[in-house]
């Protein structure tokens, strides 16, 4: 009787045991990738300096930045995290905004450390050769300068892209960007894009952690899936009196992923409560 019992346990307990191997098996390679495969997040926070009141309630207001009257400033924060569990060095930021659109000022900074940060130095070089060579133009009988086309372009540029260096991004740490730019003369809405000059990292927005992380889970699940009913057919195939076993055994392990699972986003949750 009792040799029954371990004739008919063995099948089940191989397949629980490869099964786990299995799973350690993908589970270091995930690792492994999630590790080469880097990402950057970022957030985007804007908002509008001067707000559509009427004049009922106190008048109407008025913006100017350096003596210029401004019709529509706006100001932006970005940050920027470092959600690998890797340092990054050099990483090279580009800010841009729309078309006709134009900063009027910028600061970056690492949060956990203070550290401000400064442009490119190849940003830096541009805008100051820019400037220079704005500078230099002679004034016409108007008392204004006849920028050619070419300097015109540059000043756009300049005047639509940042270009920022952080030298050292740590692990899990964040670095902020404040901005003013105006908009458009024409009235539209400026908008502010983020691009990344790095190798092997991606740039990607906050919102969307959570619709990747349902999406992991997803691939996992299905995976996981395919990986048990293969196995399942296979012992099934080689031990088909103990078929049952194997099926209930291989229910069992599935169970215990969820449950598994169950008690990690437990424990996630109760920490991000108690921070």
């Amino acid at each position: 009787m009792e040799n029954d019992f371990l004739k008919n346990l063995i099948p089940p307990t191989l397949s629980l045991i490869v099964s786990s191997g299995l799973a350690i098996l993908v589970g270091i390679f995930i690792e492994k990738f999630k590790n080469r495969k880097r990402r950057i997040s970022y957030r985007i926070f804007t908002q509008n300096l001067k707000p559509n009141i009427s004049s009922n309630l106190g008048g109407n207001l008025r913006i100017t930045l350096n003596e210029r009257e401004i019709e529509n400033l706006k100001s932006a924060r970005i940050v920027l995290e470092n959600e690998n569990n890797i340092d990054l060095e050099n990483v090279e930021v580009q800010f841009v905004l729309s078309p006709g659109a134009v900063f009027q000022g910028n600061e970056g900074y690492v949060q956990n450390s203070l550290s401000w940060l400064q442009w490119t130095s190849q940003h830096n070089d541009l805008f100051n050769d820019v400037l220079r060579e704005f500078e230099a133009l002679p004034l016409n009988e108007n008392g204004l300068k006849d920028i050619p086309h070419n300097l015109q372009n540059k000043i756009n540029y300049v005047n639509r892209n940042q270009f920022f260096l952080i030298p050292v991004f740590n692990r899990k740490e964040k670095a902020n960007f404040n901005f003013l730019y105006e908009n458009p003369l024409d009235g539209s809405e400026a908008t502010i894009s983020i691009s990344l000059v790095h190798k092997s990292v991606s740039l990607i927005e906050k919102n969307d952690e959570d619709k990747l992380e349902k999406k992991r889970i997803l691939k996992s699940v299905v995976v996981g899936t395919v990986v048990a009913v293969i196995l399942v057919s296979i012992l099934s195939y080689y031990y088909p009196n103990h078929r049952i076993y194997i099926i209930v055994a291989s229910i069992i392990g599935w169970s215990y992923s969820v449950v598994g699972y169950s008690i990690l986003e437990l424990i996630k949750r109760l920490k991000a409560f108690f921070r």
